[in-house]
This record gives structure tokens, sequence and C-alpha cells, in this order.
């Protein structure tokens, strides 16, 4: 039980046994040098700095817990530190008076005129020595609340991201999954054996996103794999009405969120129209530190309500996990995407 009360308050109880004594040294070397050799002087700095230095120290510790609850030091900080030091002050010059009038009337029986100038100084010294502890104490305890808040924000911030992260990862199996089994309904009726080879090749896209799907970023390479069978979906199902033109060397070391490309890509051929005569044609390439989607527009008079996901989706992904913006870039002649690329994994 003893050493467990140590182990918890020992800094304070050496703070209670050197902050007064220290104090009172300090004083005694600005006022009478001399006097730091002098048994006697010393003696009396001992007795007279724990005799107020102690029950100041006591009571400032409730003053403290007393305003720590009603008006915290992050919410106002100047309110705080003027009720701090007014209170300590004048628990101080309380102190110093009921001392002197013990210490040197009552006891040594001084003479006023000598109790007065003594009184006058202590009274000095400490205002100063109060408001200097005042002022560092809590200067020290608002700058660690205020780190400590920081921190919990940012906390806080990445909880709330995680979760939404989760949320839209979430949506984009089913939104996929409904997609293309939408297209191979309508493929069943038209060719089974091209229906056969989508199934297989839906199977493969859905092997990427059992394996995969759930991981927070990808390998650009794996993601250009399933880009690629994607694709295949869709090659098989509109043949020469789409071109695919994919342009990214540098796969080691690069990655992206889960989908990202599938998204885009999808995107493009749900928002425009194409034939064998006049193709839809996506590039994608890198650009720097970015991946580009880049397809001409041929846009369709009405697009189905979208539910949120698609673009919103990739940008509100990306800000989990970098600063860097999602680029989007629409003209009459082609619409552009860029995605920041991640060069190491989370």
């Amino acid at each position: 039980m003893t050493k467990n009360f140590f182990k918890k308050y020992y800094k304070k109880i050496l703070g209670f046994l050197i902050a007064p004594i220290s104090i009172g040294l300090i004083i005694v070397l600005m006022t009478y040098p001399k006097g730091i050799f002098q048994i006697e002087i010393l003696s009396y700095v001992i007795i007279y700095s724990y005799s107020i230095g102690i029950p100041f120290m006591l009571v400032s510790e409730l003053i403290e817990l007393y305003l720590e609850k009603r008006i915290r030091w992050l919410d106002q900080p100047l309110k705080r530190f003027i009720l701090t030091a007014l209170l300590e002050i004048s628990w101080a010059l309380l102190l110093v008076l009921l001392i002197h009038y013990l210490f040197f009337f009552k006891i040594r029986g001084d003479e006023i005129e000598v109790i007065y100038e003594r009184t006058i100084n202590a009274i000095i010294y400490a205002t100063f020595f109060i408001t200097l502890s005042v002022l560092t104490k809590n200067t020290i305890i608002f700058l660690r609340n205020w780190r400590q808040s920081a921190i919990n924000e940012e906390k806080l911030k990445r909880e709330i991201l995680t979760v939404e992260f989760e949320a839209l990862k979430n949506q984009v199996n089913p939104h996929f999954l409904f997609n293309n089994l939408t297209a191979l309904t309508s493929l069943v009726y038209k060719d089974q054996d091209k229906a056969a080879m989508f199934i297989n090749q839906l199977a493969e896209v859905y092997r990427y996103i059992l394996e995969f799907g759930s991981d927070e970023v990808v390998s650009l390479e794996v993601e250009k794999k399933l880009l690629e069978n994607f694709f295949y979906l869709y090659n098989i199902r509109y043949e020469d009405g789409l071109i695919l033109n994919i342009d990214i060397p540098n796969l080691d070391n690069k990655y992206v969120i889960p989908m990202a490309l599938q998204i885009l890509l999808e995107n493009a051929i749900k928002h425009n129209t194409f034939s064998t005569e006049k193709p839809l044609s996506i590039i994608i390439k890198t650009e720097g530190n970015y991946i580009s989607v880049w397809n001409n527009l041929q846009l369709k008079s009405s697009v189905q309500h979208s539910g949120k996901l698609g673009l919103k989706n990739i940008q509100s992904r990306y800000k989990y996990f970098t600063n860097k913006e999602v680029i989007i870039k629409k003209t009459e002649e082609y619409f552009l995407v860029k995605i920041p690329v991640l060069n190491k994994k989370p």
C-alpha cells in the first residue's frame, strides 16, 4: 500500500520538498548572498520556506481541481489563468500575513516596523514567484491538453473515416454483382456459348473480389489483371464497340484502392453509347503519381441513377489514405479521371 502510494505520488512529494526550499534559497541569493553560508540563516530559510510553501502548494492543488471542473484550460485559457493567479496570489498573501504574525510578532516579538518591512518584501517576492509559477505550470498543462485534444480529434477522425470506408467498400460488391447478373440474363437468351464464357470470366473476377476485395489497397499489378478480366466480360457482349488501351509499364510497389479502375471503366461504359461504327475508346495510363482513365464522350440521353456510387465512392475512399485529390475533368469531347497512386501499403 505504502509502496504504491509513493509510486503514484512521488513526483508531487518531490515537488513539495524541493520547490519551497529552492525559492527560499533563490531569494536569499538575491537579497543576502553571504547568508547562504550561515547555518542560522539557512535554518531560518528552511523553516520559513516550508511553513509557507507546503500549505500554499496543498491549497493550490485544491484550487486547480476546483477550477478544472468549471473552467477548463482548453476552453477559456485567459480566464482560467487570471482566476488561477488571483486565487493563488490571494491565498499566498493571506498565508504570508498569518506566518509573519505568528513567527515574527508572537514568537520573536519583533518591532512592527521590522515586521512590516519583511512582510512587504515577502508579498513582492510571493507575487512574483507565484505569477511565474502559475504561468509556467499552466502553460505546460494547456499545451499538454491541447496536444492530447489534437491527438483525440485525429483519432476520432480516423475512426469515422474507417467506418465510412468500410461502408463504402461494402457497397461495391452488390453494385458490381447486380450489373453483371443483369448483363448475363440478357446474354443467356442470345448466345449460350458466350454466356458460358461470361460465367467463367465472372468467376475469375469474383475470385479476385474474394481474395482482395476486403483489403484496404491492392497492388496495381493485381488491379490491372482485374481490369483486363472485367473488360473481357464487356468485350464478349459488345465486341468491337469497345476499345481498351492499358499503358501502365511500372507496376512495382504501386497500390490503388480495390476495384477503383473497374468502377471507372464501368462508369464510362454505363454513361456512353457505342457501336462498331462509333466505338467507345478507353485509355488507362500512368501520368506521374496518378493513373488516368480517359474516354471519348458519346453520352447517352438519359442515364439511370447510380445510387451515389462510382466517382463519389472512389473520392471518399481515397480520403482515407492520402491528401491527394481525385482529379476529374470533363470537356465536350472527353471525360478524364485521375486517381492517385499509393506508393506503400497503409
